[in-house]
């Protein structure tokens, strides 16, 4: 099987529960890199919450990429955006509105910032500020203009929060938007990250590999968690589950490697590469 790209989520796959690239695992995507395949970012981070982790991996430039909020964004690792999904004013009414439905913090990401009406925080919505290097600007609705447009809202909370909330919601707000689940188990949160219809990790990454010239069949995908499993819905990549990935990854997965505290990337990408030296 001949690699062209990897695609790879960051939390719970490519890093470890304390938000480090272990030492096997970036010596095996240096290899990669090395070798002409590209290592591409499938995160629902912004790119200053993932700029950091391939300035440690020495990939920057003009020529490498990002995808980013869950598929909302593909940008170039210098800034320059070659895909935007975002998400309108009417929209951000509309999640106000659906807030109301659980006991639930909600947040709306830009490029450069994170936006809430909320006054009393959530610990998942202060810890994914402090990773991604975003501050969060508290507004009231009347302060935010009708022009105003973001990526990705997320709802946050306790995990039993989050399960009950989405219970609530109904069908139609499934069918009018991309929801997908993540969280922190460590801190017992959840999240309900929610895009533009038509963004996806799974669709950035076709997206990105044909404009590149890159078959689907060349492409390998990471992940763990619901906002991979666009990933993990194309037949064509060859889909990697790590060992801590929820149920749905690796049933759909070709290779279920070790989990993202024992170097689970590295195992998979040895067994990958070997046949491509």
């Amino acid at each position: 099987m001949a690699i062209k790209m990897i695609a790879t989520d960051l939390d719970g796959t490519l890093l470890t529960s304390d938000h480090r690239i272990s030492p096997k695992t970036k010596k095996a995507l240096q290899r990669a890199d090395k070798m002409g395949i590209k290592v591409v970012p499938a995160s629902g981070r912004p790119l200053p919450g993932v700029l950091p982790y391939l300035k440690e991996l020495n990939i920057s430039g003009h020529d490498n990429y990002a995808i980013l909020f869950n598929g909302g964004v593909v940008q170039r690792l210098t800034g320059e955006k070659l895909i935007s999904n975002d998400l309108s004013y009417a929209d951000l009414k509309e999640f106000l509105h659906y807030q109301k439905l659980g006991k639930v913090n909600l947040h709306f990401m830009t490029e450069n910032h994170y936006y809430t009406m909320d006054r009393n925080l959530s610990i998942i919505m202060a810890a994914a500020s402090a990773l991604n290097n975003m501050k969060i600007r508290v507004r009231d609705l009347e302060q935010v203009p009708e022009d105003f447009h973001f990526i990705k809202a997320e709802f946050s909370g306790p995990a039993n929060e989050i399960k009950a909330f989405k219970q609530n919601l109904p069908e139609v707000f499934f069918d009018k938007w991309n929801a997908s689940s993540s969280g922190i188990s460590s801190l017992g949160t959840d999240t309900i990250e929610v895009n533009n219809l038509v963004a996806s990790k799974g669709l950035a990454i076709h997206q990105l590999a044909h404009r590149l010239g890159i078959h689907e069949n060349e492409v390998v995908v990471f992940g763990d968690q619901g906002n991979d499993l666009s990933m993990f819905e194309n037949n064509n990549f060859y889909k990697v589950a790590m060992g801590n990935a929820i149920s749905a990854l690796k049933e759909r997965a070709d290779f279920v490697t070790k989990d993202h505290d024992d170097d689970g990337i590295a195992y998979a990408l040895n067994k990958i590469l070997a046949s491509q030296v």
